[in-house]
Parts: C-alpha cells; structure tokens; sequence
C-alpha cells in the first residue's frame, strides 16, 4: 500500500509536469513570434522615423539661420547653417542605409534633389545681400528658397509618414500575434488546470482528510492537551505517522509533568534572585504595563506589588520622569543618542530621596523588543556627600578670591616698578608669580560658576533665540586663531529652523568651549577641519562640533564630563587648563533641558552633541 500510494502520487506528478512542460513551450514559441514582430518594427522603421524626424528639426533650425543672416546680419548664422548642413547629410545618410517600404527610395531622390537645390539657393542668397543689399535678399527668400524649404519638409513628412503607418501595419501584425497566443495558452493552462484538480481531488479523501485530522489534534496538543489520540487504522504512511504521533503525545505528557516541576522550581530560585537586590526593579510590557516590583522598589515607590501587576505604569507610579525616559529609551531611534540614566528626586513619608535611574530594553532571541527593566538606585547618600563637596569647593574658592587678587595685584605693582626698581631675574619671578595667580583666579571663576549652576543660583535669561545667531557670535572670535593655525572652521545650519528657548550668552559659552577644545586638539598640517552642525529631530535641537583632531581615548569618553578630568596627549602632557569646563556645559545645557554627549575615535576625530528645546508654538 505504501508503494501505491508512492507511485500514484508519481505518476500525478509526471502528468502535471508534462503538461506544464507543454504549455511552456507552446508559450515560449508564441512569445518568440511576437519578439521578433516587436523587432520587425523596430528595425525596419524606427530608424527612418527618428531620421526623417532629425531631417526636419535640421532644416527648421537652417531657415531660422537664414532669416537671422538676412535681418540681422550675423555672420555666426552662416555657421549655424552649415553646422545643421551637416547633420541634415548625416540623418539622410541613415534613412538612405534604412529602405524598407515601397516608395521610400523615390521620397529620398526628391528629398536629395530639393535639398541640394535649397542649399545652392542660400548661397545665391549669400551673393544677393552682399551686392544688392537685404531688401533684394529677403524677395530672393520669400520667391525661391521659402517655395523650396516647403516642399523639402513635405517630403520629409512624407518620408515620416510612410515609415509610422508601415509601423501600425507591423503593430497590429504583432498583435494579431499576441492574440492568437492568449488564446492558445488560456486553452492549454484550462486543460492543466482541470486535470491537475481532478487529479487533486481524486487523493484529497485518501490524503488530506487524515493529515487534517492530524492537524487539529497538534493544535490541541499545543494548547496543553495531550491526552488527543489519532484514531487511523491500516498499513500505509499516514497510518505509520498516526502511530508515531501517538507515540509523542505520550512521551509529551511525561516531559510535561517533569517541566512544570522544575519551572516552578526556577521561578521560585528568580523570584528569591530579584527580592534580595537592594536597588529597586520595575519591569514593564511594551503596553507599559508593570510586570514586577521588587520589596525595594515597592518600598521607594510606596506601592504594593499585588496592587500594581498588569496595570498602566502612571496608573500606580505617579513619576512622569521615571516613565518619560522609560518611553525615550523605548523610542530611541526617534532621536540621535541614547540615555543610559538620569538621576531624580522621590518624595516619601519620611524624607526626599535621591535615585539613579538605569533603563535597559528586554530583547528576546528574535531580537524583537519585548519590555524594559527600571533599575532605581538609591544616591542620597552620594549626593549629600557631593553636596558637601560643592559647598566647601564654593566656600573655598570664595576664600581664594581676595588673598589671590592681592597676590596678581601685587605682582603686577612691583613689575611696574613704581616701589622700585627691579632687576631681570626678579621680574622673571614676579612674572611666574602673576601667571600663576591668573591661573588659580581662573580655576576659583570657575569653581564659583559651577557651584553656582550647581545649586540653581544662577540666573538663565531664557529667551527665544534664532540657534544660527548663537553659532555665528561663538565662532567669530576663532576665526583669525584658526586661520593661523591653518585649520578650516565652517557652520553648516539647516534651512527654517524652528527657534529655541535658551539663554544666548550661556549656550555661546558652552560653544565657545568646545570650539576652543577642538582647536587645541586639532592638527595645523593644513587637513585640519571643525565643522558646527545645527538641525531638529524631534522635537529638539541638536547642534555638533565635529573635528579631525587626535579624539578622546575610551578610557575617557564616560567620564569628560565629570569636574577636573582633562585628557593628556600622547606626550603625557596636559593642553587643557582646569578641566572644568565641560563640566560647566553640561551644567548648563541640563539647565535648558537638554544633553550632552561625546563620540570619538582615537586618531579620526571627535563629535560632541548637545541639544536644546525649541519654543512651544
């Protein structure tokens, strides 16, 4: 019986084959007819058409040169006359190597004979408004060569007519042609059609109708039912396949019992896993449904875990900040860059607490994005421990103010020697003395700066600012600096951008900075180039500073931003001067609502990004 089966289903499929074997070649004879009928028209008169149709622009743009030779008397018209002379002679030449039509060969012997009587005309033309002038000329025109140039473009036509209606004789040729071949092919695929069905139908009771079954007791085994049987009796394949379908409905039952014991098991072993994290966990769907609340962040949250399951994430938690960057992490091809974290403030019963916030996507093994995992990170400790350090840095450095304008005020008394006179070996102290005391003047402005920014003290005039203006009033002061250095500075700023809001002269500081970064940083060998890029994604601006220069090392890239890092160059020395200022910009670019982030490649160059907020309509 399995033999049978085997054979039968052969023997159908020979049938088949043979028949669409048939119906190919008698499709591929047809479409070969109605090939060469296309090539037929193609050949034989396209060519002539295009010439005739060449012959007619080149003697348009001749008479055109005669009229302008007559009234205006410009000598490049008898140029222009004998350049077209010669593409007449070229066009006529392939309609001559193209005769395919009855009469054709007659049309180009008067075409030949008019044209060389038109172009002995023009130089009787030449002769006449030479000796008599353009009056006589222009009656010379319109009495002999306009007669002459008429009847030439009819003949031309008449060549072009010939040629197209030859053309639908061979199109409707070909599509007599074409017809034929539908209809032969609609029989012959009728016929394959019914015989493939009949054939189809005949083994549908013997086949399908047993798999069928099959199929709808799969599916109740993988919905968790396997206690579904297959009732087939006999000796064939189909009756093999029930057997060993039976067989693993079996086997599946058994597994499954061992499976749900050892899910349980690592459920409970997860469950422990994620309780004894000190740091709170939130796990969301992509709906933004809570999944998982740990003991801590249930504590942190005041929320209960059994009251938050399967519910909108601000439906329980009432933190716009924490979901707001749990949906920018989500949504991050929307933008440029990718936040890592952020740090935010809790209210509780008891006090205010700090956390930092880690967001991280749940990608399965089909890389689809299936959740995020909210790591919530207890700070307050380090952030009291910052906040001290701030404030005796602050307290320091306003401590240093007065001792260190003394010092440069001295310095600079004694150098101008009105307490006395000095020699050059103490002025040379003295200068030391005063560079040193500018330096450390410096370092305290900008330890006062960041503090202040630090602790909200600043004041930001927000204003609605146009982001090109700010980027033309940073990079003027650089222009003779990077001149000097041989290195290109440009602005590359998007069309109609939006405006921002932003405080004019703190986003020139910070751009100020950069661009004085990439400087120091960037070759004078004359390839060196600083590119300010401005554009919106999103609903932001994001400005660049890109250079060529030497790029951050990775061991950097994490932590320039943070208060008195600077990087050395491959010299082990230092260019920079207090290492403050990235920190100052991030500062104040957080202050507007925005980031800053850096990418770099050692030896290719660095990009620093920032972004800004632009002003609600």
């Amino acid at each position: 019986m399995k033999k049978g089966i085997k054979f039968k289903l052969l023997i159908i499929f020979v049938l088949i084959f043979i028949l669409i074997v048939m119906n190919s070649i008698w499709s591929i004879m047809n479409f070969d007819r109605l090939s060469n009928s296309i090539d037929d028209i193609m050949q034989a008169n396209y060519k002539s058409v295009v010439a005739a149709q060449n012959m007619i622009v080149s003697l348009e743009r001749q008479d055109s040169a005669e009229l302008t030779y007559m009234f205006t008397t410009d000598k490049k018209a008898e140029n222009i006359f004998l350049e077209n002379q010669q593409s007449f002679f070229k066009w006529f030449s392939r309609a001559e190597d193209n005769i395919t039509e009855e009469g054709e060969e007659a049309t180009l012997d008067k075409i030949n004979t008019l044209y060389t009587s038109y172009i002995n005309k023009f130089s009787i033309l030449i002769q006449i408004n030479n000796n008599k002038g353009p009056k006589e000329s222009r009656i010379y025109y319109y009495n002999e060569i306009l007669p002459n140039f008429e009847s030439l473009k009819n003949e031309c036509r008449n060549l072009q007519n010939l040629n197209q209606e030859a053309m639908l004789d061979r199109k409707n040729t070909a599509h007599n042609v074409a017809q034929k071949a539908t209809y032969s092919t609609l029989i012959i695929s009728i016929i394959t059609i019914i015989v493939g069905l009949s054939l189809a139908f005949y083994f549908a009771n013997k086949i399908v109708s047993p798999i069928y079954e099959l199929i709808i007791k799969t599916k109740k085994i993988a919905q968790g039912d396997y206690s579904k049987q297959l009732d087939i009796s006999g000796n064939d394949e189909i009756a093999e396949l029930s057997q060993e379908f039976n067989s693993m409905t079996e086997k599946l039952k058994y597994y499954e019992q061992l499976n749900v014991l050892k899910l349980m098991k690592e459920k409970q072993k997860s469950d422990a896993i994620v309780e004894s994290i000190n740091d709170g966990i939130i796990v969301t769907d992509e709906e933004n449904r809570i999944l998982l609340v740990n003991k801590a962040a249930e504590k942190a949250l005041d929320i209960r875990e059994k009251d938050a399951l399967n519910r909108h994430f601000l439906e329980v938690i009432k933190e716009e900040s924490i979901f707001e960057i749990i949906n920018k992490s989500k949504n991050n091809s929307d933008i440029q860059y990718y936040k890592t974290y952020f740090d935010t403030t809790i209210k509780t019963t008891e006090k205010s607490k700090h956390y930092r916030i880690n967001v991280e996507p749940i990608i399965s093994k089909n890389e689809e994005h299936i959740g995020m995992v909210t790591l919530m990170q207890d700070i307050t400790n380090l952030k009291e421990v910052d906040q001290m350090k701030s404030d005796f840095i602050s307290t320091v450095s306003h401590e240093f103010r007065t001792p260190l304008t003394s010092i440069i005020m001295a310095s600079g008394i004694l150098l101008d020697e009105i307490a006395g006179y000095i020699n050059e070996d103490q002025k040379e102290l003295l200068r030391a003395i005063k560079e040193d005391g500018d330096r450390l003047k410096n370092l305290v402005s900008d330890l006062l700066d960041l503090s202040k920014i630090e602790s909200g003290k600043i004041d930001m005039d927000f204003q609605v600012c146009n982001i090109k203006s700010i980027l033309e009033y940073a990079v003027k002061p650089f222009d003779i600096t990077a001149r000097n250095k041989n290195i290109t500075l440009k602005i590359e700023v998007e069309d109609n951008l939006n405006k921002v809001k932003a405080d004019f002269n703190k986003i020139s500081w910070v751009l100020t900075n950069l661009i004085g970064n990439a400087l120091r940083y960037t070759s004078r060998d004359g390839n060196g180039k600083i590119e300010i890029n401005a554009k919106e994604t999103g609903n932001k601006i994001l400005v660049s500073v890109q250079d060529n220069g030497k790029g951050i090392p990775e061991e950097y890239q994490q932590k320039i931003f943070e208060k008195f890092i600077q990087v050395k160059n491959e010299d082990d020395e230092i260019k920079g001067s207090t290492g403050l200022g990235l920190a100052i910009s991030k500062e104040i670019i957080n202050a507007h609502g925005g980031d800053i982030w850096v990418k770099s490649k050692l030896r290719e160059g660095s990009v620093f990004y920032f972004t800004l907020n632009l002003e609600r309509q």
